[in-house]
């Protein structure tokens, strides 16, 4: 199987090539940014899962008895909102990518090659002169053989996210702001969220804040650095108005506003409700979770969750953006089995005040058919749960039971 980009086999091992690209990332993270809530890390972190998942299908397809898996280690890379600008400096990187596959025992391997373009695969030292940059582990069982691939160290250079920063200013996106949710590390008591502009990384805070903010109280020396930190912070910023996720909450359509990210960030706000209502902090977070309608993303939540247990032995999305969709996304794909699941919200059935009322309505019903239609076309089957359906294991999996029979 190799070829001549790719050294010989030595004697006894079975060598299988992969090459990687880097430039293969740019049209999905493009892509990915034209949809409102997304980062530049998390399209990022979702391009190389995509590429890396299709190279190596692509490489082992004679041989797999069921699609590979992968897993990359978000929490390698710390600076989870930073914009383009700043990764153009500092660059993308993640450690020990795993991909997971499984063969037949006669199609076991030993060794995989591995070559990139435009994407770094950095070594790793282990001592006493060996390096690697990935290493290949191998379980033989009864009926198969599993096989872990490891990359030690890849990384995300300038030169392809220059490309992405040109296709974004030709192209601007919808929402070109990234709520940054940590933009002053570790803060507590003084929480605070800003607006980045996702190609120039310009800092800016919503007008409804500045109150809270003036209240940070002077910085002594038994504070340590840290409201130090967030006052200079503070004071590069510009404000704006209304660009914070609870003003607009009432007046922008969901596909404009800044996506999911508030479901598991909503706290937040928590502090700045307290000070300007002078409530607890019990009744400051029922008010923005009121505010933000968050009950509906904690049952999308849960039922993500649920069909990602349903089905372990394949690539189960979230917010999904697949090409052929343009800018809309399904909320939990399966692309292996051509299975959408959709949570629909009230708003869907019926206009519903805190999400824009007639109006918003008419656009989700047209967007929802237009989603469908577009479905229907790449053999992709929709099933829907609506909002006051249960949302439990045994309901789920009822629902789900072609898909799930037809795995068997």
């Amino acid at each position: 199987m190799p070829n001549q980009d790719f050294p010989e086999s030595e004697a006894g091992l079975i060598q299988i090539p992969v090459k990687l690209d880097g430039k293969m990332l740019v049209d999905g993270i493009v892509q990915d940014l034209g949809t409102p809530g997304m980062t530049p890390v998390l399209a990022i972190e979702r391009a190389l899962e995509a590429h890396i998942y299709q190279a190596f299908s692509g490489a082992f397809s004679d041989m797999l008895i069921k699609p590979p898996t992968i897993k990359l280690h978000s929490n390698y890379f710390k600076r989870r909102f930073a914009s383009l600008a700043e990764l153009v400096e500092i660059g993308y990187e993640t450690w020990y990518f795993e991909v997971t596959i499984a063969t037949r025992p006669e199609n076991g391997f030993d060794k995989v090659m591995l070559a990139a373009t435009d994407l770094e695969l950095i070594p790793i030292s282990y001592g006493w002169g060996v390096s690697r940059v990935h290493q290949v582990k191998v379980k033989k069982l009864k009926k198969q053989t599993n096989h872990l691939v490891r990359i030690n160290h890849i990384r995300v250079g300038a030169a392809v996210i220059r490309i992405i920063m040109d296709r974004l200013i030709e192209t601007p996106p919808v929402q070109p702001m990234i709520a940054n949710f940590d933009p002053v590390t570790g803060s507590r008591g003084m929480r605070i969220v800003s607006f980045d502009h996702m190609v120039s990384g310009q800092k800016s805070l919503c007008e409804c804040a500045r109150t809270f903010h003036s209240s940070l109280p002077a910085p002594t020396d038994r504070d340590g650095s840290h409201f130090t930190a967030l006052g200079e912070y503070l004071s590069q910023c510009n404000y704006k108005l209304d660009i914070c996720h609870i003003c607009i909450a009432k007046s922008l359509p969901e596909d404009k506003r800044y996506g999911r990210s508030i479901e598991t960030n909503f706290k937040v706000y928590v502090d700045q409700v307290m000070c300007d209502r002078g409530v607890d902090n019990r009744t400051a977070q029922a008010e923005v979770m009121h505010v933000l309608g968050l009950s509906r993303w904690q049952r999308e939540s849960e039922l993500y969750g649920i069909v990602r247990d349903l089905f372990p032995d394949y690539k189960v999305l979230r917010e999904a953006s697949p090409e052929w969709l343009g800018r809309m996304r399904i909320d939990i794909y399966v692309p292996d089995l051509g299975l959408a699941v959709e949570y629909q919200g009230e708003q869907h059935y019926r206009p519903v005040t805190a999400f824009g009322g007639e109006d918003a309505h008419s656009k989700v019903v047209e967007r929802d058919r237009l989603k469908r239609q577009l479905c229907a076309r790449n053999n992709v089957e929709v099933v829907d749960f609506r909002f006051d359906a249960p949302i439990t294991k045994t309901a789920v999996k009822s629902r789900l039971r072609r898909f799930l029979e037809s795995d068997q």
